[in-house]
């Protein structure tokens, strides 16, 4: 089904909309239909008693509020509903709107019309928020105007609401971290440049097959024009594939070879290559940030501020200086020869892998949560290789013993706790002078925590109470 975003002026005005999930970026949806002139319905699955002071708020604005189970007629009588990245396209409650013919579409899709400046869409299953906010670090310091958002920090809503209030004006770039959540209802939504950092086994308790994953990432480039980008990851197997759907200008990076158009590393050195000139950026040596992964965040990251105007040298010192974000392979502490590192963001087992691989010295592991249907056996070698011992906890704990001990890992020490503070405790304990305490989670957090940076946090509160 096509879908179309109405116009301000002649359609949204008076027109009956609902919003599908009233968390962070179903709310901004709400506050930028309200100023556009629509009559808002506000939807959510949770009950009243998860809500919070939000519904209360929005009925003081004489916005209706339905939850739970409260199926009705504004699923069914709407001019359009907009849903929010944790409610799926396919979510039942849908299925009575969707033979109406009525139209349903993300979040993102709803701002896009209204944003002022030129677009960067980021998506990847890692990495996002790593290299937005670098990229985004380089054209600050460059002195051009920027904004970043989108699944991190700012909802597009939000910015776009800026951008109608006349408070975006000197605006050059938007740099937008985009999930698959939010990529499944575009259709319109198009960025001026489009990446996609790496896509590996991710959400399969959302989507029915790993296909289907991947086609939720590659929407990004759809609607793309001549003059527009799409910057892909040569060295991902899947992602290198999507160059067949990219109907703009390819770009692509390599810490592996040359590349025709984009970054690549060459005898140690970051290298810039466009319209047949190449460029040397700085030797790979002066990364600040470790491990693999961050070297092609890092690269995304460069060709997209280069691509924006940023000067080499801006480049440069960005990658010299750029520590990385909170709660991704985070230092915490050293206590008694013992470093803590803080990485509640790892949610899957890519993420995990890259943080053992960046490490180098023995581990203790922390990990466990929220299980999103994820294969385990896939961290088996890096834990075989890194790790002396594992401290499960959450709900998917029994399940990453399982694969573990499927595998014969059996040599390594594995133990379980019912609270992140007593696993912090045990491997205070369980590790020697010279190694490293990482928590990775590989899972979502939502079994014991609000969101990861509640985990994070916590994390480096019981680290920090140690004696």
């Amino acid at each position: 089904m096509k879908t179309v975003v109405p116009n301000v002026e002649s359609e949204l005005k008076g027109k009956h909309v609902t919003v599908v999930g009233l968390a962070r970026s179903g709310r901004k949806a709400i506050e930028l239909l309200t100023w556009l002139g629509a009559l808002v319905t506000a939807v959510d699955v949770k009950p009243r008693s998860a809500m919070g002071e939000i519904v209360d708020q929005l009925v003081d604005q004489g916005i209706p509020v339905y939850f739970g189970g409260e199926n009705h007629s504004a699923l069914t009588t709407a001019d359009l509903i907009v849903i929010s990245p944790g409610v799926p396209l396919v979510e039942k409650s849908l299925d009575d709107a969707r033979r109406a013919g009525i139209p349903i579409i993300a979040e993102i899709e709803l701002a896009f019309p209204y944003l002022q400046g030129r677009l960067v869409g980021v998506t990847g299953t890692n990495g996002k928020s790593t290299t937005v906010t670098m990229a985004g670090t380089m054209l600050e310091q460059a002195g051009i105007s920027v904004r970043m958002g989108g699944n991190l920090g700012t909802p597009l809503s939000q910015i776009a609401l800026d951008c109608l209030r006349g408070n975006n004006q000197s605006v050059k770039y938007i740099i937008a971290e985009l999930s698959s959540f939010q990529l499944e209802a575009i259709n319109m939504f198009a960025p001026w440049l489009a990446v996609v950092l790496n896509i590996t086994n991710d959400h399969m308790d959302r989507y029915s097959t790993f296909d289907d994953y991947v086609m939720a990432k590659a929407r990004i480039f759809r609607r793309q024009r001549q003059g527009d980008y799409g910057l892909l990851n040569q060295d991902d197997s899947v992602v290198k594939k999507l160059a067949s759907v990219v109907l703009s200008s390819l770009m692509t990076f390599s810490h592996r070879h040359a590349v025709d158009s984009g970054m690549y590393v060459e005898r140690g050195w970051f290298m810039w290559r466009i319209n047949n000139r190449t460029v040397e950026i700085c030797p790979l040596s002066e990364l600040r940030l470790q491990g693999a992964h961050n070297v092609d965040n890092a690269m995304a990251a460069a060709a997209i501020a280069l691509l924006c105007g940023c000067s080499v040298d801006v480049v440069r010192r960005v990658l010299q200086t750029f520590s990385g974000l909170e709660h991704a392979c985070e230092y915490v502490r050293d206590r008694h020869g013992v470093t803590f590192i803080n990485d509640s963001k790892a949610t899957n087992v890519a993420s995990t892998i890259g943080a053992l691989e960046s490490i180098g010295r023995p581990i203790v592991l922390i990990a466990g949560g929220r299980d999103k249907a994820t294969d385990f056996s896939e961290l088996v070698h890096a834990i075989s290789l890194y790790v002396k011992s594992v401290i499960l906890i959450g709900e998917s704990g029994h399940k990453i013993k399982e694969a573990l001990e499927d595998a014969d890992v059996n040599a390594i020490p594995m133990y379980f706790e019912d609270s992140l503070e007593m696993a912090i405790q045990l491997a205070s304990r369980e590790a020697d002078s010279g190694d490293v305490v990482l928590f990775s989670p590989t899972c979502t957090s939502f079994d014991m925590f609000q969101d990861y940076q509640h985990r994070g946090n916590r994390f480096k509160e019981c680290v920090h109470a140690l004696s």
